[in-house]
């Protein structure tokens, strides 16, 4: 006779704009071959409520998140129950790694980030596109994951982030993250690395702007950012390549320019 999977219970529907209403938009990746009704897995939600928690109290694993639970369990009970866990009941590290082995991390940044946006962060609030290179684990078993952030500058929050296939391939991720938090009413900043007609155009067509700096390994477009922002702009003339001081520019006034000399 075969085991039979059974669903994870349900739980009751979370209060409007609240955290666990996000998560519940997270699918539940489990289904175990059997659980006593007395003894039923922990809800996802809840758990993942725990997990953001621990993680904002300082944890940076799942053998540090099942710490702080225990603790918590230990200390003040309360504080696991009004994240939604039942009395008695606390995440052990097996559980945690299970969940997160199997959960779909996209969703759940997603759900996080949109929640973090509503709840915490301005609309018009000024995000950065960050790289960043997570170390690997176990030397070179496990290398380490290339991701690119939105970082919102005020609230301090990371919104949103994306993956790249590798260092120095993360334009295709900004994009990607780009698509996902439409900059709509926002000034997007960065490194240069972003500084692309691409990723430029994008921001604009939603309706956001830009201030990104241009490094040496842009040579021309540099150059010609320089000229359009000095006072000398706007005055080629013809397209004869000379260029003529414009007596209007108070430092000027009143003093002959290059052509008019020649003349």
């Amino acid at each position: 006779m075969g085991l039979v999977r059974k669903e994870v219970p349900s739980v009751p529907p979370a209060p409007v704009g609240s955290l666990a209403e996000a998560l519940a938009a997270v699918p539940e990746p489990r289904r175990p071959y059997g659980w006593r009704p007395e003894c039923p897995p922990l809800p996802l939600v809840e758990l993942l409520q725990v997990t953001v928690a621990a993680m904002l109290c300082g944890a940076r694993g799942q053998n540090a998140v099942a710490q702080w639970a225990r603790e918590r369990f230990e200390d003040c009970p309360g504080a696991l129950e009004a994240l939604g866990l039942p009395p008695g009941r606390r995440p052990s590290v097996a559980t945690l790694h299970r969940v997160f082995r199997a959960l779909d991390v996209a969703a759940f940044e997603r759900a996080l980030g949109a929640w973090l946006a509503r709840t915490g962060v301005r609309p018009i609030e000024a995000v950065a596109l960050d790289g960043k290179t997570l170390r690997g684990i176990r030397g070179a078993d496990v290398p380490g994951v290339h991701l690119v952030a939105a970082y919102a500058h005020g609230a301090g929050e990371v919104l949103a982030q994306m993956a790249a296939p590798g260092k120095g391939q993360e334009l295709a991720a900004a994009k990607a993250l780009l698509a996902d938090l439409p900059p709509a009413g926002r000034v997007v900043t960065g490194d240069a690395l972003p500084t692309q007609r691409a990723i430029c155009e994008q921001v604009v067509k939603a309706g956001g702007d830009y201030l990104l700096p241009i490094d040496e390994n842009q040579p021309t477009l540099r150059r010609e950012v320089a000229e359009a922002f000095s006072f000398l702009a706007g005055t080629c003339e013809g397209g004869t390549g000379r260029r003529r001081r414009r007596p209007d520019h108070p430092a000027l006034a009143g003093r002959p320019g290059r052509a008019d000399r020649r003349s």
